[in-house]
């Protein structure tokens, strides 16, 4: 048997030890986001691999019967993925913040379409107020299509969101 330091908070494993008071000296008792728990190691186990269970007091391997290569190629698929949804969050929080200031830039707009509505008699102005904000928002959606469609780190980390707005 051996003993893993696993981080609660982040959920991985950080280490591993042959005995378990080893394994305490690494974890502090009050600090609750790091636990110690029991593991069978077998030599083709891969420490990233290693994810707290269901039950939140067993370990297991994500990948079992997978060589330490193969192990190492999963996780970095895994982090691939995860990588480009934060990235594709990130941009889509970018959008909405764009939108939101370019639609409140146009609140002055709003005074000026009530007075030209009201000196003319209609809603026009008032009509191509609402219009414009409301093209703001489709551009917003538009781009948050954009990217969605989006497959790469690269893709992602040279899309320009003020240029999508222009």
């Amino acid at each position: 048997m051996s003993f893993i330091v696993y981080n609660l908070t982040d959920d991985h494993a950080i280490s591993v030890h042959d005995t378990e008071q080893e394994a305490l000296g690494n974890v502090n008792p009050g600090d609750g986001m790091l636990s110690v728990i029991e593991y069978e190691w077998t030599e083709t186990d891969y420490l990233v691999s290693i994810k707290l269970n269901a039950d939140g007091v067993t370990l297991s391997n994500k990948f079992p019967g997978k060589t330490i290569e193969e192990q190492k190629d999963l996780i970095e698929v895994e982090d691939l993925a995860k990588r480009i949804a934060q990235k594709k969050k990130h941009l889509k929080e970018v959008i909405k913040g764009d939108a939101k200031e370019y639609i409140t830039e146009l609140n002055w707009k709003k005074t000026k379409a009530l007075d030209t509505d009201l000196i003319s008699g209609n809603s026009d102005a008032m009509t191509a107020w609402l219009n414009e904000r409301n093209a703001i928002r489709i551009k917003s959606d538009e781009i948050e299509v954009a990217v969605d469609a989006l497959t790469t780190e690269e893709a992602l980390d040279t899309f320009n969101v003020k240029e999508q707005f222009n």
